[in-house]
């Protein structure tokens, strides 16, 4: 077991830590599920208004590899199908099923993939492991991700900056990095996930590893976190366990653990772990490909953290589909009149307006911030301290990319690296003359895909 350490970024006063070990969250009396729950393709609707669907059956489905099959989570009849605000914001078409309580499993698929344990994995073929979680929906869980049939097996499409940097065009990976460690605390759903596993966690991680052909498997656990019986799992199957400073902010990101764990550097803006022969997953997917696997179901729920200013701050097992207020109703409601609501966590989420957006497979939490402790201010122009240079973890100069991107220099910003910018927020948390850091960096990476793809 070694210890990662990183340098930059910032180290954060955190509001008090949810607790460990995930409850379930009741199932609410009508799910809003969008038939786009990640970065790709949207599916095709598969009910109409008023037809009567089962436990896990198909909703919505779609020939592309970049579009996850959309399964309900209850029983009960279809509404409506409408379109909703995804956690960013955009309209999504959304089958609205109101529950009718009995939880009524759709018929098992005859066809259905089951496997008890890990040495059975060793025994399948990797396209039939494959397919059977194409067929369960699975995504990525995290923002933007894919559906994990692209993400395991993606195109193979050479890009420019592939032959700039020398790395082969071939992405084959070598290292699969299990992420049990979140970067946006609070929002806690991956460590939450090593609390209680079970045989979902040896499998998931045997399935995965042998679907992209990884040889050295890494588990990334924050520093301190109770790791019950996962050591002597891992040692049985030679996986080596890290152990990282979850509270230093962002080490939790994914091109920040690739780094001080196999010493390779993800190429910046546009490059994926795969080009340097890395796959790393949260362990909410593991544990999805696992429970996958073992039960022949999809999905039909997620690890979902609830934090901030509730009466119950805690880490849920939440159907998909659940609106947002159902899940702060679930942590025993706002403390006091809610100010602000982040899907997300407090540093790298966004602020939502309709409390009717809902629990997706890509959502892993949301933040409550009340009314008392919201602050309104007016940035100031820049001081040129360089708080922001000192703490900025992909080493640019946030001060003079800012006042670029404010009066309209968004070219010349990007030719100093402005698309390199993570968006992790330090830069803004440190500045003391409070200027939106975020806001201009973001605009200004905006404005200049906009205006390359005219």
């Amino acid at each position: 077991m070694s210890v990662a350490q990183w340098f930059k970024g910032i180290s954060l006063r955190r509001p008090p830590a949810p607790a460990a070990s995930p409850s379930e969250a009741p199932a609410p009396e009508r799910v809003y599920l969008p038939l786009r729950q990640h970065r790709g393709d949207v599916c095709e609707p598969q009910v109409q208004p008023g037809d009567q669907v089962a436990l896990g059956q198909i909703i919505g489905s779609s020939e592309s590899i970049e579009a996850a099959l959309v399964h309900a989570t209850v029983s009960g009849k279809v509404e409506q199908i409408i379109d909703i605000s995804d956690a960013e914001g955009h309209p999504t078409p959304t089958v609205v099923i109101q529950n009718d309580g009995k939880d009524a499993w759709a018929a098992p698929d005859a066809d259905a993939l089951i496997i008890d344990n890990a040495d059975q994995v060793l025994q399948t073929k990797p396209s039939h492991l494959l397919k059977a979680i194409r067929k369960a929906g699975l995504v990525r869980a995290a923002a933007h991700g894919l559906p994990m049939q692209a993400e395991l097996s993606p195109p193979m499409a050479p890009r420019s900056y592939l032959f700039m940097t020398g790395i082969p065009v071939v992405r084959t990976i070598d290292t699969l990095i299990v992420k049990a460690v979140d970067a946006d605390q609070p929002i806690i759903p991956n460590q939450a996930g090593l609390a209680g596993f079970g045989a979902e966690l040896e499998i998931g991680i045997a399935a995965v590893a042998r679907i992209c052909g990884a040889q050295k498997v890494i588990i990334a656990a924050a520093k301190g976190a109770d790791l019950g019986q996962l050591p002597q799992i891992a040692a049985a199957r030679e996986w080596s366990i890290s152990q990282v400073n979850g509270c230093h902010y962002p080490f939790g990101l994914d091109s920040m653990i690739i780094n001080a764990l196999t010493g390779r550097e993800v190429p910046t803006p546009y490059g994926e772990p795969r080009d340097v022969g890395v796959l790393i997953e949260p362990l909410a997917t593991i544990l999805d490909v696992g429970r996958v696997l073992r039960t022949g179901r999809p999905v039909i729920d997620r690890l979902f953290t609830v934090a901030g200013d509730v009466a119950k701050p805690q880490t849920f097992r939440a159907r998909l589909g659940t609106p947002m207020a159902e899940m702060i109703k679930a942590a025993g409601g706002a403390s006091g009149q809610p100010g602000k609501v982040i899907i997300g966590g407090p540093m790298m989420g966004m602020a939502h307006f309709d409390l009717n957006t809902p629990v997706t497979k890509e959502s892993d939490g949301l933040f409550v911030i009340s009314l008392a402790k919201v602050q309104t201010f007016s940035g100031e122009p820049c001081i040129h301290c360089g708080r922001c240079v000192q703490v900025c973890p992909v080493n640019l100069i946030p001060a003079e990319l800012g006042k670029m991107c404010q009066y309209g220099h968004y070219e010349e910003a990007a030719d100093k690296d402005l698309m390199h910018c993570i968006e992790c927020g330090c830069c803004a948390y440190v500045c003391p003359a409070k200027r939106p850091m975020v806001h201009l960096l973001r605009l200004g990476k905006t404005e200049v895909l906009a205006r390359r793809a005219e």
